[in-house]
């Protein structure tokens, strides 16, 4: 009975690995939460160019915006688990949608499966030149000096901006208020009128201020360093060790999704960021190149997200809409 058993096992597993090799049978499709032009499209379209003669398939960007990326989620979330439409997935974003939504219409770690990380975005934490403070320390001290006197802005709520700072207010016990935009163009242009104190921003979005010397960048919020700026210190060596906040995009597939596709997806994206023209290229526009991960890592990574990020949800306060 045992030798019929291993010959049953053996044979799925040979049966498995020759669908790997199969797959994919027609287009693969990358599905992004977002409107063309943005981040997460224009990331998935640097991979999806280079993984279709990798895979002797086109790869394709679906967009399917809506409803803060969990209308494209739930997409997914819903189709075939066959490997051949993924989502690009982004923290915090999808790991809090079930807290942030009374009806995200998916569970991050019940309806899907992780595949791997396409790249990382740290944050600067920027304050308007025009402001005293010139290291972290010193505007600790500057924000304990003038309680609730002190504001800074974000994209929106919930946004990663928003939770990082929220998180960082918790550990060094300041109180500094809230102002939400909507987006990160109308809050640039305020930040450098001076109408807001400070915010967290991405490289690409900060750098150009931070050169001009409009912006002053008194820490990074990853342990991580910044590619574009490495001499940035980070947020856990000034005093908060348990810090790090980075956002990272990822592939992940329909739960179901057979092993071996997700095996072989995995290697040959990770043959593709090991180039170096698609290092650079990350960089370009933004991006810090992704850690190799394994599909476990990745895993752990997206659950152990989920449980930051919802907890620092329900601790601001912060209604499901």
């Amino acid at each position: 009975m045992g030798g019929a058993m291993a010959g049953f096992a053996a044979l799925a597993a040979g049966i498995a690995g020759a669908a790997a090799q199969q797959w994919p049978t027609k287009p693969v499709q990358f599905v992004v939460p977002f409107v063309p032009g943005g981040a997460t499209d224009v990331l998935g379209r640097l991979y999806a160019e280079r993984l279709g003669p990798a895979l002797g398939h086109p790869v394709v960007i679906e967009n399917k915006p809506g409803a803060g990326g969990n209308i494209g989620a739930s997409y997914v979330a819903k189709s075939p688990p066959d490997g051949h439409t993924l989502f690009i997935a982004s923290s915090p974003g999808f790991t809090n949608a079930a807290v942030l939504s009374k009806n995200a219409g998916f569970d991050p770690l019940k309806d899907f499966v992780a595949v791997t990380l396409l790249g990382t975005q740290s944050f600067l934490f920027n304050l308007n030149a025009t402001m005293p403070p010139n290291t972290l320390a010193e505007f600790v001290a500057y924000a304990k000096a003038n309680p609730g006197k002190l504001n800074y802005g974000t994209p929106g709520i919930g946004t990663p901006h928003h939770l990082g700072m929220e998180l960082f207010k918790a550990m060094a016990g300041i109180d500094v208020v809230h102002v939400p935009y909507r987006g990160g163009a109308p809050l640039t242009q305020d930040m450098l009128a001076g109408q807001v104190g400070m915010m967290l921003g991405s490289w690409v979005i900060a750098g150009p201020h931070i050169k001009s010397g409009k912006f002053k960048a008194i820490a990074r919020t990853s342990v991580r360093p910044v590619t574009q700026a490495p001499e940035i210190p980070s947020i856990a060596e000034q005093g908060y060790p348990d810090f790090d906040v980075e956002t990272w995009f990822g592939l992940v597939a329909p739960i179901g999704t057979p092993a071996p596709v997700l095996a072989r997806l995995v290697k040959v994206i990770q043959e593709v960021q090991a180039r170096p023209e698609v290092r650079e290229r990350l960089v370009t526009i933004g991006f810090d190149p992704p850690p190799v991960d394994t599909i476990a890592q990745f895993s752990e990574r997206l659950a152990r997200d989920v449980t930051k990020w919802s907890k620092v949800v329900n601790d601001v306060g912060i209604k499901p809409e």
